[in-house]
């Protein structure tokens, strides 16, 4: 067979490969191997540079971390005054009890005080949105945090509770203008739920500080507080 013909042969035969990803392609500068390599970072590439602990936001806002490769970053948060409230269910309470606790605990290490942290107790998941609407309502909140664990069963209950549940609470952020973080766990197995409620993994710890982010930008957007160094505010802007 011709020089040629074998190379043709042989491209043939690694096309079915490459098309289902079985050939790596060529690594882009800046991103990490499996065996943990580090090629060299590009200029200007906006891709995860990972570290064996952290990683960081090649060209993000200084403070943006991304910690174990897992989770959201977040730029550096200020929630001096701000009042935050947490609604939690009753329900799988072992698992939600951590999460509580992840969530509260990054409000505190941001700068809200203890009495600023309003919590409401209900049965499950699926009073959690009105036990929220009811705090949004009566306790001058800049944010809500609704959470609750669910495990899929056998019925379809768990999948009536979820949706409904989460589609509330979205209604009830954009309805209001108040920012509502669902922290629902929709969850097929107890280790599933209990591995996103632990260590670094504790996705409460998220969602507290997600309520810090989106209750800053909405006090910014609607004129609460001051906007510059000069501490000129801008006016209140009314729907």
């Amino acid at each position: 067979i011709s020089h040629t013909m074998r190379v043709s042969l042989l491209t043939l035969a690694l096309l079915p490969a490459a098309a289902f990803g079985f050939l790596a392609p060529a690594m882009p500068a800046g991103v990490v191997s499996r065996q943990g390599s580090l090629t060299a970072p590009a200029a200007a590439s906006p891709l995860f540079l990972r570290s064996d602990r952290t990683s960081t936001f090649s060209g993000a806002p200084a403070g943006v971390t991304m910690d174990m490769f897992k989770g959201i970053g977040f730029p550096e948060l200020k929630a001096t005054g701000m009042r935050i409230g947490i609604v939690h269910s009753r329900w799988n309470a072992e698992v939600v009890g951590k999460l509580k606790a992840g969530a509260k605990q990054a409000l505190l290490d941001n700068g809200i005080k203890e009495e600023d942290v309003i919590e409401f107790e209900v049965p499950g998941a699926w009073e959690l949105p009105l036990a929220s609407r009811y705090m949004a309502q009566t306790q001058k909140v800049d944010a809500v945090i609704a959470i609750g664990v669910l495990i899929k069963g056998e019925t379809d209950h768990y999948d009536m509770i979820k949706d409904a549940s989460s589609n509330a609470l979205m209604m009830l952020g954009v309805e209001t203008g108040l920012p509502f973080v669902c922290g629902i766990l929709g969850c097929h197995t107890m280790e599933q739920a209990e591995a996103r409620a632990n260590g670094d993994n504790n996705h409460g710890v998220w969602w507290g500080k997600t309520a810090i982010e989106m209750a800053t930008l909405r006090n910014t957007q609607m004129g609460k507080g001051k906007i510059d160094a000069a501490g000129v505010e801008k006016k209140k802007i009314l729907f």
